[in-house]
């Protein structure tokens, strides 16, 4: 048994919570910390009646010396690390001076584009603290890139021989605030209200990168388009996954990932409407008024309002809600162990947002995440992940974390398939 602290009050803290005090071999004692300690009240009161002492404290993971002094009162031997991926470098540097084990749910700092030396994420910079101290952290453990790639580790163990192409596809759902995108762009841009003296320098292409032949190959963003099995339409794009396999998969060959994304439309065309609105009220003025000691140009100050060009065709954000069903597809194309010959297999995960919505008020792809990071937690409190550094899942036993996760509601439908 452990005793644990839990960084951060969520949905994901309070499903935690309950497995944790339902079954006594995983926690002696649990704290909850967070900046607002009545959240983490607020679930003490729920879990009082299950038997494992729960604490609660404010705590902000910036402030190391208040931190610390609750540290010392608790001394846990687990940190759960559910704040935002931001602050995972200061989560990890209190497991660090408590000298305790740490589990997070995502990557932090991942490069844009890996190399031989770059590491993995942000958090492998603390990897030599963990092993000076003979303590695990494991990064990632979520739905990425840990239950993808367990999944990819677990098929090469038990279907494949050899494995020849993986192909993921991504597929959050759609996106409640989706607009027709009808080829022209009438946004009202500050260059339309006050175009540049010199000509507009257009950015640089964002890249993104592919496994071929072993070797990271980079291509332009939204350069390769295809198909999800539903029928929506995904780009190549870069994704810690990748970055992982190159660490952890040394033999894999060919990976993609694809992921739902919006191309920019190819035509703009400055709104005739809003721009003699603003004409009519004097706003496109070049004459500076005096507001307070300072005097500004209209039109400067309208031109600094508004978005720039360079805006357009930004991707949808990771948090904006969404609907219908999520997935994550993964295709697996090599020598099937059982038949002797080239096959394609498929390994789809499958979340109804809605649903989600409905029960837990969060989309399917983080209660997924939040069910793969419990997994995780479980195998931490029984020593299952043990090995001195920073670590993905899929540096451990594959078959452990694979069982662990279908346990906690995970459902994998597998199949044969055609090469994606």
């Amino acid at each position: 048994m452990k005793r644990v602290l839990i960084l951060g009050c969520n949905e994901t803290t309070k499903r935690l919570l309950i497995v944790l005090c339902k079954n006594k071999q995983y926690a002696s004692d649990i704290c909850l910390a967070s900046i607002r300690k009545e959240e983490c009240d607020e679930l003490k009161n729920l879990a009082a009646s299950l038997g494992v002492r729960v604490t609660t404290s404010a705590i902000d993971v910036s402030n190391v010396e208040r931190a610390m002094m609750m540290i010392k009162i608790l001394a846990p031997d687990l940190v759960v690390n559910l704040l935002p991926p931001e602050l995972a470098l200061d989560a990890m540097n209190l497991a660090i001076k408590a000298k305790a084990d740490y589990i997070d749910g995502m990557l932090f700092g991942v490069p844009d584009m890996p190399s031989a030396t770059s590491l993995l994420s942000k958090q492998f910079e603390r990897f030599s603290e963990f092993q000076n101290n003979c303590k695990t952290a494991v990064c990632g453990a979520g739905l990425v890139p840990g239950v993808v790639n367990t999944i990819i580790r677990h098929a090469g163990l038990y279907q494949f021989k050899k494995i020849e192409k993986i192909d993921i596809v991504a597929v959050a759902g759609e996106s409640k605030n989706k607009k027709r995108n009808s080829g022209v762009d009438r946004t009202l841009y500050s260059e339309d209200v006050k175009p540049p003296l010199l000509a507009i320098k257009t950015e640089p292409e964002k890249k993104v990168f592919y496994i071929e032949s072993g070797k990271v190959v980079e291509a332009d963003a939204m350069s390769i388009e295809a198909k999800s099995s539903a029928g929506s339409t995904v780009y190549l794009a870069s994704s810690p996954i990748l970055t992982d396999i190159i660490k952890e998969f040394p033999d894999a060959v060919n990976v993609r990932y694809f992921k739902l994304g919006r191309k920019p439309p190819k035509v703009h065309e400055a709104p005739k409407t809003k721009m003699a609105f603003l004409k009519t009220m004097g706003l496109l003025s070049n004459k500076p008024v005096k507001v307070g000691d300072v005097e500004v140009a209209p039109v400067d100050l309208v031109a600094a309002i508004l978005p720039k060009m360079a805006d357009i065709g930004a991707e949808k954000h990771d948090d904006e809600p969404v609907t219908g069903l999520s997935s994550y597809e993964i295709y697996i194309t090599g020598i099937s162990k059982r038949e002797d010959k080239e096959v394609t297999r498929s390994y789809i995960i499958k979340g109804d947002n809605d649903e989600s919505y409905s029960k837990y008020n969060v989309s399917a792809f983080e209660y997924i995440k939040g069910s793969a990071l419990i997994a995780g937690v479980k195998l931490m409190c029984l020593e299952k992940w043990r090995k001195p550094g920073v670590f993905t899942p899929a540096a451990f036993d594959s078959e452990a974390y694979f069982n662990a996760f279908v346990v906690e509601g995970i459902n994998i439908t597998e199949g044969e398939g055609k090469p994606f």
